[in-house]
């Protein structure tokens, strides 16, 4: 599964709204070129709705936006001869793709930073030591990745992922 900071979901967000204006005068006379344009967007699309999805918080509200896309980005590729509806359905996506990107920059919680404290010599019992050890590994394996030979007192810098932690 791709991991995405919020920076590159509106990345993302941004790239399906610069495709969208390849169809301001509707479809172009390079139909295949349109259907696979309109194809990689749905594609894009559900990648990130299913990467929403499985977070873990409710984003269903952004997720129903991008259905909303997708069932546009369908009726274009079905009537791509029907210039009006081509050009109408572009200006609705436009909106739809603002209030997304609206969206994803205000309701997506992402972790700007985290700090993790060693407490190992806090406890003195075996099993405590175990468990405390056991916890800041697996934040420092969840936050950072595979960080080899990070030392204590160490900082360190890894945007992190758009999620639950």
């Amino acid at each position: 599964m791709a991991y995405f900071t919020r920076n590159k979901l509106e990345t993302m967000v941004l790239e399906l709204y610069s495709a969208n204006s390849r169809f301001a005068n509707g479809g172009t006379d390079d139909m295949q070129g349109d259907l696979r344009v309109l194809i990689e967007c749905q594609q894009k699309a559900l990648v990130i709705g299913e990467y929403l999805e499985s977070m873990g918080m409710d984003y269903s509200e952004i997720v129903e936006k991008f259905e909303k896309y997708c069932n546009m980005i369908y009726d274009i590729s079905e009537n791509l001869d029907d210039t009006v509806l081509v050009i109408n359905h572009k200006i609705d996506i436009e909106t739809v793709l603002t209030d997304i990107l609206k969206d994803i920059e205000e309701k997506i919680i992402e972790i700007k930073s985290i700090d993790i404290y060693d407490f190992r010599g806090l406890v003195d019992a075996p099993g405590e030591k175990a468990i405390v050890s056991k916890e800041i590994n697996r934040l420092i394996d969840s936050c950072l990745g595979n960080v080899p030979g990070l030392t204590e007192g160490e900082e360190m810098y890894r945007p992190l992922v758009v999620g639950t932690y």
